[in-house]
């Protein structure tokens, strides 16, 4: 798994490289396959953003969170990124415990 990190108009210390790393490290452990995250973290006046987009062999989940302090935003997006990742499990999940049966078709 490769995360990259990208700042605009912020240097991305290495505490916040390490604190985005054991969040999203948890993440190979709901996913399968994950071929890499991209986190970029940019700063507008007073606003902090984070967005966070992670590539598996299953799709793709994008996250984002603004606030006043980025490490709240990284992990409020990161929240949000494990919201929908648990959201596609269960939908997995359900179309493989029960699939749908074939209707027949008209005439018959």
């Amino acid at each position: 798994m490769k995360i990259i990190f990208t700042g605009r108009h912020v240097e991305v210390s290495e505490s916040l490289k390490r604190y985005a790393e054991e969040r999203l490290n948890k993440m190979s452990t709901y996913v399968d396959d994950i071929i890499d995250i991209h986190t970029t973290m940019s700063v507008e006046k007073h606003r902090h953003k984070a967005n966070v987009a992670l590539k598996s062999r299953t799709g793709v989940f994008v996250a984002s969170a603004v606030t006043d302090d980025m490490y709240q935003s990284l992990s409020q997006a990161i929240d949000k990124l494990e919201t929908q990742v648990h959201k596609k499990q269960g939908q997995r999940r359900t179309l493989q415990a029960a699939p749908r049966e074939l209707e027949p078709a008209i005439g018959q």
